[in-house]
């Protein structure tokens, strides 16, 4: 015997199905779509934010290294000077008059973007590269520029480093670090 519905006279099927419809699944997609669209910028920025803020730091330590090594020259030699330099570049020279030793950094667009420090002797910076403190690769020096304030006593060294990440993003900008400082001898 077949079973009745209550209430009606048709067949009762044992139980119901039930099913989801394409409007409600079109629905969910929409929906997810918008929220997906919605979240996506805000990691887009972090992104960048964190791509800028690493060449931000790389330039410093690149640029700070650089500053160290200077300073430390400058407090063990007994004269800094300014010696005549490829256009486009500037060199700073420290020495001590009584060994004759010393050191000369030189750096700019011309010397490739590099800083180099040279062994010298006297005042000249004709030696032999001892080391590139900035590689000209992925940091570069856009701009170096040194000026005596107190001859032979104290120079004022500007440097601008610029650095970039290895990257295939064509919109990724360089950092741009300049800093200015003033080196004086050991005396």
């Amino acid at each position: 015997m077949i079973e009745t519905c209550p209430m009606s006279h048709v067949p009762c099927p044992k139980h119901r199905v039930r099913g989801v419809t394409l409007i409600e699944v079109l629905m969910v997609i929409v929906i997810s779509a918008i929220a997906m669209f919605a979240l996506v910028p805000p990691f887009i920025a972090e992104g960048s934010f964190f791509r800028k803020g690493k060449r931000q730091t790389e330039a410093q330590r690149d640029a700070q290294m650089a500053l160290r090594a200077m300073a430390h020259e400058a407090r063990e030699s007994e004269t800094c000077l300014v010696p005549p330099a490829p256009a486009g570049s500037a060199a700073v020279s420290f020495s001590d008059p009584f060994t004759g030793q010393g050191a000369c950094f030189v750096g700019g667009p011309v010397v490739n973007g590099q800083l180099i420090w040279r062994a010298g002797i006297g005042t000249g910076c004709e030696s032999a590269t001892v080391a590139v403190l900035i590689d000209g690769v992925r940091s570069r020096v856009v701009q170096m520029s040194a000026a005596e304030v107190v001859d032979d006593r104290l120079v004022r060294v500007r440097l601008q480093v610029s650095h970039r990440l290895r990257t295939t993003d064509p919109l990724q900008e360089d950092e741009v670090l300049e800093t200015e400082f003033f080196l004086r001898n050991g005396t």
